[in-house]
């Protein structure tokens, strides 16, 4: 399986986990759900960071935007559990969410004043 994320977004145990899974469905979705943890951890990081170093009027904007995002990711990930394809919809969400995450992580990291 290839992952959408980028190879310098994610871990090398995240690669390797994969490698490892050799295509087993529940296996993956053990190596999403523990770099999730990670890249969740990231994007945190990078977001506390930020809300530190802007002004308030920044700080109000970044958690309104923060918030949307959230909830565009959550909806968009969600369309691709389509329950009628099994397995298969599920792992493509999650990697989604991964995903996701891993790249909103690298924008905030990005933006750092």
């Amino acid at each position: 399986m290839t992952t959408c994320v980028s190879a310098h977004e994610v871990s090398e145990s995240y690669s390797a986990c994969l490698e490892k899974a050799a295509g087993i469905i529940f296996t993956m979705q053990d190596c999403i759900a523990a770099e999730l943890a990670v890249q969740d951890k990231r994007l945190n990081t990078a977001y506390a960071f930020l809300l530190n170093a802007v002004t308030e009027k920044r700080k109000t904007q970044l958690r309104d935007v923060q918030r949307k995002w959230v909830a565009f990711r959550d909806a968009n990930c969600a369309y691709y559990d389509d329950g009628s394809l099994g397995q298969a919809a599920r792992l493509a969400a999650n990697e989604c969410v991964l995903t996701a995450t891993a790249d909103r992580a690298f924008e905030l990291e990005n933006l750092r004043p």
